[in-house]
């Protein structure tokens, strides 16, 4: 296991207590639902590995808060949030 690895591993680990975190069905790889904690805490770890930022608790923090500005209504389409995310920091998802 590489360095990276073992840190993205020992990152996760603080949020290791939820369900299967993977996407289920069509509708999970679409909407975010932000009353399932486990995979809200997905949506946001796979988000800051796609913007080449640091899974760490600092960094779901700021997401989290970022999140709870979000102006949109349910259903919450992950497109929708990652545009938000991204014009509020900038960001665009790395090759």
């Amino acid at each position: 296991m590489t360095q990276q690895e073992q840190e993205l591993e020992h990152a996760k680990g603080d949020w290791s207590r939820h369900d299967n975190k993977r996407y289920i069905g069509k509708i999970d790889r679409v909407n975010v639902s932000l009353s399932e904690s486990w995979e809200v805490k997905y949506f946001i770890d796979h988000y800051l590995q796609t913007r080449g930022r640091a899974v760490s608790n600092g960094n779901r923090d700021k997401v989290v808060h970022a999140l709870e500005n979000f102006p949109g209504r349910a259903p919450y389409k992950r497109d929708e949030l990652n545009a938000y995310l991204d014009k509020l920091w900038g960001l665009s998802p790395k090759a």
